[in-house]
């Protein structure tokens, strides 16, 4: 659930729910698709939200792949446990867990204006026995950390032992910190002291050997704990008191905004975890401080990555043979070996019935269109993203490539091959496999401007959504057309314009139908290889100040538009209901490009470096 469906689709019909059944059912949901076989890739491809390499550290002996984490606190009844791990957080805390079940008896309040919700307190959960159950069957592959809530020794080192397996750091509070030696003798997991914002006091904990600490979120209001960025202050002032014991700190809480979480790593937090913020801003907010947290320690040390030219090259291949191709289209639409297939001139074909000929020549220009915008895309990934060893850009490149080449086959399959596509392949192919050699360690992640949920980030929630949707659309277009190109050949539309039935071309010439299908199943196997560019564009792309991405979609898609319909125009094929799929795509890119203009074309935010604070400080 990235951003912009998050935003644009589910939050609408979540914030009218109940907070606790729109938060189960939203995790419940999560989890349930990260635990299907495939549900983990899945995820990650619409989230693409791995945690970049140079983001991982060691903390208390723990190597944590990312700064972020989830605050147990969000999650009592364990309902997301297995999703966690592929939305860009770096560890997860469960609990804090008891012996006995404790449940709410005052509901949580949501303030959506204010962006606050109030606990009657943040100690809910489901007791040890349901949480042995749940943690079996959690799927992850980032540290866990179990607060655990033992009224007595003996029920602290119970819950420590039956859960240690699962733990990779224990939390305890206050109540419990004279117990952390004896815990010690049943774990070798380090042992964070849980303390709170409203009740700090240094000298309670002092003597104590707590491996780090967690500041747990909230302040107290109107008899509850209440959580929203008014806990940003607090939290800060809570660190600095915390810092003299040079120990690892973990802010629970007040983050809405990467700005937020950079603010808490300045202040000397080791690593933050999200509560009300993943509520209001989304599921995509680990993300976005991940990317940030990569651009403010790599901005000044970004170097060029080898191998881009070749997949540039290649990209040029396709613009250029599009053009060629719409050259073609408008002109001769028949080659000689088109002729020398079909036995017959293309006068003949004219002279049997003219709309069949234009429409032969319509199906070559709206591949040329789609050849044209897809070559472009390709040369912008390869300049503006591989270049700049954007790793989302090489796996976007990749996949519509390789798709792309296995159009190849479609035209196998009919008995015609094809010679000039066959010779553009040879060329385009060698610069596609060495690309893919000299990109092959690029590492996974990337880095990421944004700072603000400002309102042009509000809006491009609804731009994104129009792209992603418009991808979705080409892809699934390519896939229909190219499956009529392998069976049926025509729609009653194709039928209607030339009024021939397939019988009557195939007695005019049994070769007609292969030929146009080759070109319809080739048309939709180009459309498909466009359709994940352009979903995967803005899926993995879609960043603040990102301008190179607005022009990309902006000019990419023109011409795929203009001969896509222009076409159908030249020729007289100008049924509206035919068309009606396109209009409705031009719609989409229209209000994408529209309302994503500010957030991609605006300037990016900039902020002291954590490098440069860290210089600043020595």
């Amino acid at each position: 659930m990235p951003d912009w469906s998050y935003h644009t689709f589910f939050k609408p019909v979540l914030f009218r729910m109940k907070p606790e059944s729109s938060r189960d059912f939203t995790l419940q949901l999560m989890n349930t698709l990260a635990r299907l076989p495939l549900g983990d890739k899945v995820i990650n491809f619409f989230g693409h939200m791995q945690p970049p390499a140079e983001l991982g550290q060691n903390i208390a002996g723990i190597r944590i792949p990312s700064p972020v984490g989830i605050s147990g606190a969000l999650d009592p009844n364990l309902k997301g446990t297995s999703a966690y791990s592929n939305l860009g957080f770096g560890f997860i805390e469960v609990g804090p867990i008891s012996i006995k079940p404790n449940s709410l008896q005052e509901p949580i309040k949501r303030n959506t204006n204010e962006e606050t919700l109030w606990y009657q307190n943040l100690r809910s959960n489901v007791g040890l026995d349901e949480a042995l159950g749940k943690l079996h069957k959690t799927k992850r592959t980032v540290p866990m950390g179990i607060g655990i809530n033992g009224e007595t020794a003996e029920e602290l080192l119970l819950l420590s032992e039956k859960l240690d397996k699962f733990a990779d750091f224990f939390i305890v509070n206050l109540n419990a910190a004279d117990y952390i030696e004896k815990l010690r003798s049943i774990t070798v997991k380090p042992v964070f002291l849980e303390v709170t914002n409203h009740q700090l006091d240094v000298n309670k904990f002092s003597d104590q050997k707590m491996d780090g600490f967690l500041i747990r979120e909230g302040v107290q209001k109107d008899g509850g704990i209440e959580l929203g960025k008014s806990e940003m202050a607090t939290l800060k002032s809570s660190i600095q008191q915390l810092l003299p014991f040079n120990k690892p700190i973990i802010a629970s809480g007040g983050v809405h905004e990467p700005n937020d979480a950079m603010e808490l790593f300045r202040s000397g937090a080791s690593l933050i975890q999200l509560h009300s913020g993943f509520v209001f801003s989304g599921p995509g907010l680990p993300k976005r401080i991940n990317e940030r947290y990569v651009y403010e320690k790599t901005f000044e040390t970004k170097q060029n990555t080898n191998g881009w030219l070749s997949f540039f090259l290649m990209g040029l291949g396709v613009f250029l043979a599009g053009i060629i191709a719409l050259f073609i289209g408008l002109t001769e639409v028949l080659l000689p070996y088109d002729e020398a297939f079909l036995r017959m001139k293309s006068e003949e074909i004219i002279a049997f019935n003219h709309h069949l000929f234009h429409f032969m020549s319509h199906d070559r220009i709206c591949l040329a269109g789609v050849m044209i915008s897809a070559g472009f895309m390709f040369m912008q990934l390869s300049y503006h993203g591989i270049r700049k060893g954007e790793h989302w850009a090489r796996k976007a490149f990749v996949i519509a490539a390789a798709v792309g080449f296995l159009n190849l086959f479609y035209f196998i399959g009919f008995g015609y091959f094809d010679k000039l596509h066959f010779v553009y392949y040879l060329i385009i192919f060698p610069f596609f496999i060495y690309g893919l050699f000299r990109t092959r360690n690029m590492t996974a992640g990337s880095s990421g401007s944004n700072l603000l949920n400002s309102s042009s980030w509000r809006k491009s929630q609804l731009g994104q959504s129009m792209f992603v949707i418009s991808g979705m659309c080409l892809l699934s277009a390519g896939i229909v057309i190219s499956i009529i190109g392998m069976n049926g050949v025509f729609v009653p539309e194709d039928l209607m314009f030339f009024s021939l039935t397939p019988e009557q071309i195939t007695a005019f010439n049994d070769k007609l139908i292969p030929l146009i299908a080759h070109d319809r199943a080739g048309f939709g196997g180009a459309l498909i290889s466009e359709g994940f560019l352009l979903l995967t564009i803005a899926l993995w792309g879609y960043k603040e100040g990102a301008k190179w991405i607005w022009w990309t979609l902006a000019i990419g898609g023109l011409p795929g538009f203009l001969t896509g319909v222009g076409t159908h125009f030249m020729i007289g094929y100008d049924n509206h209901f035919h068309l009606s799929p396109a209009y409705l795509l031009f719609v989409f890119y229209v209000v994408g490009l529209i309302y994503s203009f500010p957030y991609l074309c605006g300037r990016k935010e900039q902020s002291m470096s954590l490098n440069q604070f860290k210089a600043k400080k020595v």
